[in-house]
This record gives C-alpha cells, structure tokens and sequence, in this order.
C-alpha cells in the first residue's frame, strides 16, 4: 500500500479542496434554473449532484468529527493508506482522461425529488468543504491509521482516518466534474 509523508499528503488534500471551492463558486454565477436544469433524463443537474455531496459529507463529516476530537495528538511522519481504503480511492477519483467509474451509491443518498434552491445547496457544499478543510488541517496531529471511521456504503467496512480523507476529496472532485459536464462551458 501507498506510504506518504504525513505533512505533504495533508497539504495535497488541502490544495485539492482549494480547487474544488474555487470550481464550484463558479457555478454560484449560474441561475436556479441553470442548476436545476437537468442534463438527460435520469441524469442528475447541477443542484441535485451538490445536494448529494452534502448528504454524503454530513454523515462523513460527522463521523469523522466525533473520532478526532477525541484522539490523542500523536507524532508521526508517514502515513500508510490500507488496502480498503486504496482500493476505494482507486475506484472513486476521477481518471486522468476525466472519465469515472459508475459507482452504485444507496437511495438515501440520492438527492430530493424537489425543486432545489440551488444557491443555497452551493451554499451548503462550501460550508462542508470549509469544515473538511479544518478536519484535514486538525487531522496533522492526529493518528491517520488508527482513527477508524465507519464507511457509510458499506456499514461493517472501517477506512483510516487518511483514507478517509482522501477519499471525501476523490468524491467531490468526482462531482464537481460530473457538475462540470452538466454546466455551460464557461464554468
């Protein structure tokens, strides 16, 4: 399995949350109808991929949240993802081509039946993406092996807190892209 060092695998996933804020507060230029527009039918549009994103980082999030504020701070240099976590994160992130993989995700995932607010969904995104970036700077002391956070597709199935991490990146670049798709080519 991958070995990072800790300090520069951390900042890597800070510079990708950069990006992935700076990507989507160029669709808050977009109208509600323009984020709601769907692309095909049974295709999801603008507003409905970020409202999925937030389903899946509200219960991530959380879970990661409660393990690390209770972890004692620690000193180590590397970090080794684990074969669950590295597998994951192979079938997540986006392909140097900018194709994807068709992941199966659970209905309770899915975003609402209902017309959205789009700007308040984006809204909600950043707000998420700002608590994943404090997580991941908090995260620097913290025991990236052994905190174990329960992976939500998969209830028995335990990533490490880095893999963790660096899979909640994966999937939102994953999305933003798939946003990207959706969007007018000036975003």
């Amino acid at each position: 399995m991958p070995l990072f060092d800790k300090q520069e695998f951390l900042s890597e996933l800070i510079d990708r949350t950069d990006l992935i804020a700076s990507h989507v507060q160029n669709f808050l230029r977009l109208d509600n109808e323009v984020l709601n527009a769907k692309p095909t039918s049974g295709k999801w549009s603008i507003a409905e991929i970020f409202e999925h994103l937030n389903r899946i980082h509200e219960t991530h999030l959380k879970s990661v949240l409660t393990r690390i504020t209770s972890a004692p701070d620690v000193q180590e240099l590397t970090y080794n993802s684990g074969w669950i976590g590295d597998f994951a994160y192979g079938k997540i992130v986006p392909r140097p081509d900018g194709t994807l993989l068709r992941i199966r995700i659970p209905k309770i995932f899915h975003p609402s039946a209902k017309d959205l607010d789009g700007r308040e969904v984006l809204q909600h995104f950043l707000q998420q993406l700002d608590t994943l970036h404090d997580i991941i700077r908090h995260s620097s002391t913290k025991d990236l092996q052994g905190i174990k956070i329960p992976f939500a597709f998969a209830g028995l199935v335990r990533f490490r807190l880095g893999d963790m991490l660096h899979c909640l990146v994966a999937y939102s670049e994953r999305h933003v892209l798939e946003a990207r798709q959706v969007s007018l080519p000036t975003t």
